[in-house]
C-alpha cells in the first residue's frame, strides 16, 4: 500500500470516523436547504465540528505539511459538505508552513465544490499566504480578477477584507471597476461587501468612490451600509 494512503488510513479515518458518527438528519436537512441543496450534508454544527477537530488534534497532532495537499484532495472528494470545511480546517493547522506554490491548492479550494461558504472560509488562507509572500499579490489577484471562475473573481474582491489600514485603496478600487457591471449576485454581494468593510477605515474616500461608480443598486446598498 502506498505511504500516503497508508497515511490517510491512520490520520484522517479516525477524523472522519468522528464526522460521521456526529451525523444530525435533522440539521443535516436544514443545512443542505441553507447551501440550496447543492452539496450532502451530515448536520455536524461547527460547535461540535471544532469540538471533534479539538479532540482529533490532541490525539494526533497537526497534519504533516507534506500531506497536506493529498488530504485536501482526498477530503474534496467526498460528497459530504463537511468534510471540505474539515479540509480548509487541517490546512489552516499549518498555514505558518505554506510555500509559494501553494497557491495551486489554495485556487483548487476556491475552484472545486466552490459556493459562498467554503469560498469565504479559503479567505483565511489568502490573508497568511500574501503575508509570508507578498510579491505574488498582485500577479496571482490579478490572475483571479481576470478569470472566467465567479469565484476567483470573487477572492481577488476579498482577499483584503480584514487588512483595514493597510488596505490597498488603488487596487482595491480598480478591482471593483473591472467587474462592476457583471450580472453574478455573488460578485456584487463581494463589491458591497468589500466596500463597506473598508468604509471602517475611510468611510469618505469609500462614499466618494461609490457617488463617482455606476455600481448597482445591490452594491451600493451593501457599501454604503454604515454610513445610513
Amino acid at each position: 500500500m502506498p505511504e500516503i494512503f497508508f497515511d490517510m488510513d491512520n490520520y484522517l479515518n479516525p477524523l472522519t470516523e468522528a464526522i460521521r458518527n456526529a451525523a444530525n438528519p435533522v440539521e443535516a436537512e436544514k443545512h443542505s436547504k441553507y447551501l440550496k441543496n447543492k452539496f450532502v450534508c451530515l448536520g455536524v454544527k461547527t460547535p461540535a465540528k471544532n469540538d471533534i477537530l479539538k479532540i482529533h488534534f490532541a490525539k494526533f497532532g497537526k497534519p504533516e505539511k507534506s500531506k497536506m495537499n493529498a488530504y485536501v484532495r482526498f477530503l474534496y472528494d467526498m460528497p459530504e459538505r463537511e468534510f471540505h470545511h474539515i479540509a480548509i480546517n487541517l490546512y489552516e493547522k499549518i498555514a505558518k508552513k505554506l510555500e509559494i506554490d501553494d497557491v495551486e491548492i489554495i485556487e483548487y479550494m476556491i475552484v472545486t465544490n466552490s459556493w459562498w461558504d467554503s469560498v469565504d472560509t479559503v479567505l483565511r488562507l489568502h490573508r497568511v499566504y500574501f503575508a509570508l509572500f507578498p510579491e505574488q499579490i498582485r500577479p496571482v489577484t490579478e490572475r483571479w480578477i481576470e478569470s472566467d471562475n465567479i469565484w476567483l473573481k470573487r477572492s481577488a474582491l476579498l482577499f483584503q477584507l480584514h487588512l483595514r489600514k493597510k488596505t490597498d485603496e488603488k487596487l482595491l478600487f480598480d478591482y471593483i471597476q473591472r467587474v462592476h457591471d457583471e450580472k453574478e449576485f455573488f460578485i456584487q454581494k463581494a463589491i458591497g461587501w468589500a466596500l463597506r468593510q473598508y468604509s471602517r477605515e475611510n468611510p469618505k474616500s469609500v462614499e466618494k468612490f461609490v457617488h463617482e461608480n455606476n455600481l448597482s443598486p445591490l452594491a451600493r446598498r451593501e457599501a454604503l451600509r454604515l454610513m445610513e
